[in-house]
């Protein structure tokens, strides 16, 4: 399995941009009957006839496999999200703080067409925030790798509270195997799953209505000039690795994309094949599932404490405010919560008086600038 994945990895690693479709029509050898990848049995006659049909090219998205310095991600270029981002986890490259996220900045990548792809202006004000995929939490030990996850290319229009709350847990959960197992590997991306509701196939003889059928839909919003697709749910698939272990363990969730408090882990369990489904994706094809464990059989799948989790997140939200208006902002939501303690609050006071300062340190300034050019 593991030469599988370094295989594939480093025929990645051959360009940073690989399209599957890159694909050009040519007639059979006569030597070899063997079908094209992915496509019927074609004769020499049928060939042909799709090499006209298709003689301005075979349409294909401009962009499909993405690699960065330490992801992998394949681009959708409609939705202006990735359909997947994969990461390799190790306790080493989880545990070193040689970058920070101070001074990056969320950006294009500059070598996705701009038709394709989505921009800061769709997010600000829409509500949603800038979900990393691949997070800036795994890409501490390098300041290029941390820098290329706020490209737009790993974003996904995120609930602000489960960016922050509930799949930044599991994002720590996922960093937190790396002490059990050597190798984690991470797959994260979006999905828009279907709602179900009934649909009336109008009255019958008594009055009453009668149901069709159960009529799935899929709904959601699309945001700014660029349409970008707001995902309904989000999913991981999570494999470890390790030389004590007698085979792999795999496990895959799909998480609502709204606020979530205090659920099991294993509440949003679902097979491989069920994500795949909804994804129509084939994930770690060179696994073998028949020699594969139970990822929560083995680990159980706790994340950590929610009230441990809610003091850290708070804590760290109350130290670093935007302004004082965001500030007073958290304070409101902290003690409608019923989150608020002493230590929050004596967070809370401390810096409120350091934003008022700033505020007022500034007034100042302006004011002596206002006075020195009228004189």
């Amino acid at each position: 399995m593991v030469s599988g994945v370094v295989g594939a990895v480093g025929g990645l690693l051959a360009g940073k941009y690989l399209s599957s479709t890159d694909i050009t029509w040519q007639e059979p050898s006569p030597a070899s009957s063997a079908p094209l990848p992915g496509s019927r049995s074609l004769t020499s006659p049928l060939a042909s006839r799709a090499a006209k049909i298709l003689a301005w090219g075979t349409p294909r998205p401009p962009i499909t496999t993405m690699v960065y310095t330490n992801h992998v991600l394949e681009y959708d270029a409609a939705r202006k999200v990735p359909r997947w981002v994969a990461e390799h986890l190790t306790k080493d490259s989880v545990s070193a703080t040689k970058a920070n996220r101070k001074g990056v900045q969320f950006g294009r990548d500059p070598t996705v067409p701009a038709l394709f792809s989505s921009d800061n202006s769709d997010y600000w004000g829409s509500g949603w925030s800038r979900g990393h995929m691949a997070p800036a939490g795994d890409n501490k030990h390098c300041q290029a790798s941390m820098a290329d996850t706020f490209y737009l290319t790993n974003i996904v229009p995120q609930d602000m509270d489960n960016n922050g709350g509930y799949w930044n847990r599991l994002e720590m959960w996922c960093r937190e195997l790396t002490k059990t197992y050597s190798d984690v590997w991470v797959i994260s991306g979006p999905l828009w799953l279907p709602e179900v509701r009934d649909q009336d196939s109008g009255a019958g003889g008594d009055g009453k209505r009668k149901k069709k059928s159960e009529v799935r839909t899929i709904s959601y919003q699309v945001l700014g000039n660029n349409y970008v697709s707001v995902p309904t749910h989000l999913f991981k698939v999570v494999l470890v690795t390790d030389p004590k272990l007698g085979q792999p363990l795999l496990s895959s969730f799909i998480v609502p994309n709204v606020p979530i408090a205090d659920k099991q882990l294993t509440h949003y369990k679902t097979s491989l094949e069920e994500l795949e489904r909804h994804v129509g994706v084939e994930f770690h094809p060179e696994l073998d599932r028949t020699k594969t464990g139970d990822l929560c059989v083995d680990s159980g799948c706790q994340l950590e404490d929610y009230k441990k989790f809610m003091q850290f997140f708070w804590s760290r939200r109350l130290k670093s405010p935007w302004n004082l208006r965001n500030l007073e902002r958290d304070w409101e939501e902290v003690t409608s919560k019923g989150a608020a303690n002493e230590e929050l609050e004596k967070i809370y006071k401390e810096t409120k008086e350091m934003l008022m300062k700033k505020e007022k340190e500034k007034k100042n300034s302006d004011k002596d600038k206002t006075v020195a050019s009228a004189a």
